[in-house]
């Protein structure tokens, strides 16, 4: 396994689970989450301002004691959507609370730190925002509401669409949580610029020795398809392809050769990414354990 990425899984899991926490003392018995109701449980020490800050910012956290301000951009809420705010404003707001709670971040606000302004859902590089992400997305989609529908069976973008009405989050971070919550075997990656920009595997993948942790886009359909993406071609588009080229295998490289992935392809234009759903074959994986345990 690579050294940098368990210790950056192992804080984002974290931040998670933090959000789970502060969640379920709410006692929400069906989805959707309103982040507004954290805001509001916190409003002696936590003020949130909404408008339209353009390019500005998605999001951003100032401490002015003794209070914390939370400044959202509803710029998306342009955009149709079918709930109190569009999906990418509610995980503003839910980011910022990741801000707020995570205590390395709160504290680094209060010492005097500068605020910064955010661009949220999974599109910075940096591991703080990362943290303040995976939190948002904990907390739109905490796993004892999320579990039993993500696990009902294998992950398609079509399903994704039916959870993320479900929980009125977008689908990025709907495929982000869901494939993080998944029993099966899947990953979900976005490509930017051409090269492999972020992914995220369920646990079951990481048994089967399958890890995150290459750059370069070796997949052809993936190559393909993001030159289409950067010519305007917004269609989904779904093929098969080999799992070597998208993860790191190390000692089963050989036994993983010839696995097949199914590749989903996601256009996001506002995000400037395309994201793919990789979701593999549990036999295929786990074959040869199989084998092994008949002899």
């Amino acid at each position: 396994m690579t050294t940098e990425w368990c210790p950056e899984r192992d804080r984002l899991d974290a931040a998670a689970e933090l959000a789970e926490t502060i969640i379920k003392s709410f006692e929400i018995v069906k989805p959707p989450v309103d982040p507004f109701a954290v805001i509001e449980s916190e409003r002696r020490f936590l003020l949130a301002f909404g408008d339209d800050f353009g390019e500005a910012f998605d999001g951003r956290l100032e401490y002015q004691p003794p209070r914390f301000l939370l400044f959202y951009n509803i710029k998306y809420d342009a955009l149709p959507h079918g709930g109190r705010h569009h999906p990418r404003v509610t995980f503003s707001v839910a980011h910022e609370l990741g801000h707020y709670f995570l205590e390395r971040h709160r504290q680094f606000l209060k010492k005097g730190g500068r605020a910064h302004c955010s661009q949220t859902e999974f599109s910075s590089d940096n591991l703080s925002e990362r943290e303040a992400d995976a939190f948002a997305a904990s907390l739109l989609m905490p796993g004892f509401l999320a579990n039993p529908v993500v696990n009902k069976n294998e992950l398609t973008l079509a399903r994704l669409d039916g959870i993320a009405s479900m929980f009125e989050t977008s689908l990025v971070s709907t495929a982000i949580r869901a494939v993080r919550l998944s029993e099966y075997p899947c990953a979900v990656a976005g490509i930017r610029d051409g090269c492999l920009a972020w992914m995220f595997p369920s646990d079951r993948l990481i048994e089967a020795s399958c890890y995150p942790g290459k750059r370069v886009l070796e997949s052809p359909e993936a190559q393909r398809q993001w030159k289409r993406f950067i010519g305007g071609f917004v269609d989904r588009v779904s093929a098969d392809g080999m799992a070597r080229h998208w993860f790191e295998m190390y000692d089963r490289e050989d036994v993983l050769h010839g696995v097949y992935v199914t590749q989903e392809f996601l256009p996001v234009q506002v995000m400037n990414t395309l994201v793919v759903l990789l979701t593999l074959d549990d036999d295929d994986l786990f074959k040869d354990d199989e084998d092994d345990s008949k002899d």
